[in-house]
């Protein structure tokens, strides 16, 4: 059963997911779960080392797993990982049981901000090697190429490039309440 106030942020590492997702949670009211957070605390090791040690595939089915566990949920907002709509069984999962929506942002914005992080396994070069910033935005706009079509079909898409998080907030805040409302009245509506 789809629940609309069940969010589901999604986008590319470092569109804002985890910056944004407390403060929306906070705005509506809502609870808030980062899925990769998540994830750890249950595997007790990071991501890093899950995908050192397990492989890509096995941290699939932990997101899936994870999501699962989520189905009965109200009023969340839940920040995915970057990668967890190409697992067709997640991008199943979050169309029918909740609210997609999709923090948007360049590949020459996303390399900005990723340049400097470590803990990214996807944004490193053979052998683990730190990537120049060129490197990363090449690798992001590849990866993005691929993710794209998921991405965009999400029941909301909010450009997070150029706004200031407060504004992006704001107008998120507005749009969920509004669908979640839009939702209940039809559901109401039904005979």
């Amino acid at each position: 059963m789809k629940h609309h106030s069940l969010i589901f942020l999604t986008g590319f590492s470092g569109s804002g997911k985890s910056t944004i997702g407390p403060l929306l949670a906070n705005s509506l009211g809502y609870e808030f779960l980062d899925l990769d957070q998540a994830i750890e605390q249950s595997a007790r090791k990071s991501i890093t080392k899950i995908f050192a040690e397990e492989g890509e595939p096995a941290f699939r089915m932990m997101e899936l797993k994870t999501l699962q566990q989520l189905a009965v949920k109200e009023e969340m907002v839940v920040s995915l990982g970057g990668g967890v709509l190409e697992n067709d069984d997640c991008f199943d999962f979050v169309r029918k049981h909740g609210t997609l929506v999709y923090l948007k942002s360049t590949p020459r914005s996303l390399s900005r901000r990723l340049c400097f992080k470590t803990d990214r396994p996807l944004l490193r070069g053979e052998n683990g090697r730190r990537l120049s910033r060129e490197e990363i935005e090449t690798k992001i706009s590849a990866i993005l190429e691929k993710r794209e079509p998921r991405y965009l079909a999400a029941d909301f898409t909010v450009q997070t490039d150029t706004r200031r998080i407060g504004s992006t907030v704001e107008e998120l805040t507005r749009k969920i309440n509004r669908h979640v409302r839009q939702a209940e009245q039809q559901g109401r509506n039904k005979p």
